[in-house]
């Protein structure tokens, strides 16, 4: 899969729009996110994950940062808690690919695609008149 980086460029602008950025949480509950939860300390949006270790519950995760770069964190999942570390930061989708995954990267790539789609359509349905 190759995607010119202009052309992620014009994704991301677009993608965007259509998420929130939030800090991800570096330990505790993924169901019952606390203010007071460690956070790492990044404005990014959850895109995909590798399993790394499935005995061990081990994955890499890959967020889209606010800025248009990607960050890698390692995550390991416990019952419904988490506990993530940063592993790579200001990572530029050529270097996804090499370390994430090409198969991986087109899966983010595809989900960046589908957020769109879906805000696009939702925001269609707003616009189109109700009847009684």
């Amino acid at each position: 899969m190759w995607l010119a980086v202009e052309n992620f460029e014009i994704l991301f602008k677009r993608v965007s729009k259509c998420v929130v950025f939030g800090q991800p949480v570096a330990s505790g509950s993924v169901v019952n996110q606390r203010i007071s939860d460690p956070r790492i300390p990044m404005s990014a949006c959850y895109m995909s994950l590798k399993v790394q270790n499935a005995e061990e519950n081990y994955y890499h995760e890959v967020w889209l940062k606010k800025e248009g770069h990607f960050a890698i964190t390692e995550a390991w999942y416990r019952d419904a808690s988490v506990t993530r570390k940063l592993l790579h930061d200001n990572v530029c989708f050529s270097q996804l690919q090499q370390l994430f995954g090409e198969e991986e990267t087109a899966s983010v790539v595809m989900r960046m695609t589908e957020i769109i789609k879906k805000s696009e359509r939702d925001e269609w349905q707003r616009q189109m008149p109700r009847r009684a």
